[in-house]
């Protein structure tokens, strides 16, 4: 199932155009819809994820890919937090293939699971902490393609416009003026759509 095109801002966000979201340090995958092959974890990341990188172990195991410590499958874990952050936006169902046939392809699936698998649907931070947060890093980082994004998903967990703009404000004691007027400028777009 064709979910969208790899140059649409939602799949920038969980790994497309500007790759923000798939730092070093996260769970690879391969095959059709990341399903199949091999998937190793490393990094700085990982290690606070999965703990020492001994609990993962790499091969053809059903279980390679998924979080050992609660045995969830980190794909149906990231589709599931990706569907509500933003609803409507990816047709339900497993088999939803988030590559283009273009180069890079595999990075949505790669934002998916060691993103959306290992990080969203954690416990720990409600979802609209975890909007804070990451509001104030796309805003340090000036990934304003993903900041639009995450302005909406922002919205879909309970912030409001008004503590958006307090997040932007906030930001120009830590991340600078110019990053601030930047976010300010994605999130206006974001918004006006």
């Amino acid at each position: 199932m064709r979910a969208m095109d790899a140059e649409e801002p939602i799949a920038a966000e969980v790994g497309g155009a500007d790759g923000v979201e798939s730092a070093p340090g996260s769970v690879g995958g391969g095959g059709a819809g990341g399903r199949s092959g091999a998937r190793a974890v490393s990094g700085a990341g990982a290690g606070a994820e999965l703990g020492s990188g001994a609990d993962l172990q790499v091969g053809t195991d059903p279980q390679v890919g998924a979080d050992p410590r609660a045995g969830t499958d980190l794909r149906a874990a990231g589709l599931k937090a990706m569907r509500e952050a933003l609803p409507g936006v990816f047709p339900e169902g497993d088999d939803l293939d988030l590559r283009d046939g273009r180069l890079g392809e595999e990075l949505v699936e790669i934002g998916l699971t060691s993103v959306w698998g290992a990080l969203w649907a954690r416990e720990g931070l409600s979802r609209r902490d975890r909007s804070l947060v990451t509001l104030g890093i796309l805003i340090a980082l000036g990934a304003e393609t993903e900041l639009r994004t995450h302005v909406r998903i922002a919205r879909t967990n309970g912030l409001t416009e008004d503590e958006i703009a307090e997040v932007i404000y906030h930001a120009t004691g830590y991340a600078g003026f110019p990053a601030a007027t930047a976010a300010r400028n994605a999130a206006r777009e974001a918004l006006a759509d």
